[in-house]
């Protein structure tokens, strides 16, 4: 770990297993490891016999050890005493300390949707999505590509669902669900088990905004036409050892193999993409029902990217391969929603337009179902 902080478990072995740690003196501390009296570090001293040293580099350095929970890696260091059989008084471990940071959020090699106190955030690849009080920042590996620093969120959890002058849709939008196929139709070519897909593993996110006109106002309902902007993605998440590959004529479904050619078994393999869209949504409100609204209308999308992604079974690495893979540019499709006071409204979406150009690819359209947190 960069910052070299070293937690000394032999001292705490040895109390632990009552041996002769009883002679340690502060000499003993200078010579555990050379130079470690001229750097900066902390030592805690439980009794007489047991002591904790942080050794840092500097005292930059020795301050990062506030982003660790230190309770939980001395857990961890319990149970790896538990477990060990061996009549010793020296024990040394090394840990992967980023196992033990405070905030979850620092570790980067896994994707996540994190729903907390905190706010939201979204990691899939490269691209991360932060929405918390401070706003909503959008990431593409370390460049920020879109930010609302102005909007803030506190006191709304429920406020745009109630009765007011304005649709209960106006404001920022995240919608989390899955996504499958809405029409899977028999392709000459294509092998329909070929590329299925995981229902849970196949998500669909989007964030955006809302704005609103009122049309008619009535004692106890609204009409209002609502107008949003939104990215969002389609993540495809493959059921079984395949990938998409792209051919000179279309594409294909094909197993992951290693170097050698052969077939090998996969933890996750997906097709990602991206979509910049606009909608236009007649919304119907409700002064006093359990249902807030009833909203339907029309959307229609660009296309800004695609990729797959593949992780092998037994290694941490991914495979990313960025291509159109004959994908349409464009996505048009007819959308739906219910608002339910005090809860999250339910959404569906179903795409007119075919996901793949013709004769490159399936015929198949996509469906995303699922809630609009905010």
């Amino acid at each position: 770990m960069k910052s070299k902080i070293y937690a000394m478990a032999v001292l705490f072995v040895l109390a632990a297993i009552g041996t002769r740690a009883g002679s340690l003196k502060s000499n003993d501390e200078k010579h555990w490891r050379p130079g470690i009296q001229d750097k900066d570090s902390i030592i805690v001293t439980f009794g007489d016999k047991t002591r904790l040293i942080i050794y840092g580099e500097n005292r930059t350095e020795l301050e990062k050890i506030m982003k660790y929970d230190l309770n939980a890696l001395l857990k961890d260091l319990k149970m790896r005493l538990d477990s060990t059989k061996a009549d010793t008084t020296f024990l040394r471990e090394e840990f992967n300390g980023n196992k033990y940071l405070k905030d979850a959020d620092q570790v980067a090699d896994k994707d996540y949707v994190r729903i907390g106190l905190r706010g939201i955030h979204i990691k899939d690849g490269d691209t991360k999505v932060s929405i918390d009080g401070s706003g909503v920042e959008v990431k593409e590996g370390d460049e920020v590509v879109g930010s609302d620093s102005t909007y803030r969120r506190i006191g709304k959890r429920f406020q745009r669902k109630s009765w007011g002058g304005s649709s209960p849709r106006k404001g920022f939008n995240v919608a989390l669900g899955l996504n499958t196929y809405g029409t899977n139709e028999a392709t000459a070519g294509f092998n329909k088990s070929d590329y299925d897909l995981k229902p849970f593993g196949s998500r669909y996110v989007s964030l955006g905004y809302v704005a609103s006109a009122s049309v008619a106002r009535g004692k106890n309902a609204r009409l209002h036409l609502d107008f949003g902007v939104d990215f969002s993605w389609y993540n495809m998440m493959y059921d079984g050892n395949n990938t998409i590959a792209k051919t000179d004529d279309g594409v294909e479904f094909r197993d992951v193999v290693d170097d050698q050619g052969k077939p090998v078994e996969v933890r996750k393999s997906k097709l990602v993409v991206p979509y910049v869209n606009l909608s236009v949504m007649p919304t119907l409100s409700f002064s006093h029902s359990f249902i807030s609204y009833i909203s339907a209308g029309a959307y229609g999308g660009y296309r800004i990217g695609s990729y797959t992604k593949v992780r092998k079974v037994g290694t941490k690495d991914v495979d990313h391969d960025r291509r159109n893979f004959y994908i349409e540019d464009l996505r048009y499709g007819l959308a739906a929603e219910i608002g339910i006071r005090n809860f999250p409204d339910f959404f569906v979406n179903y795409d007119l337009n075919y996901l793949f150009e013709a004769n490159r690819g399936p015929s198949v359209r996509m469906l995303s179902f699922g809630v609009r947190l905010f």
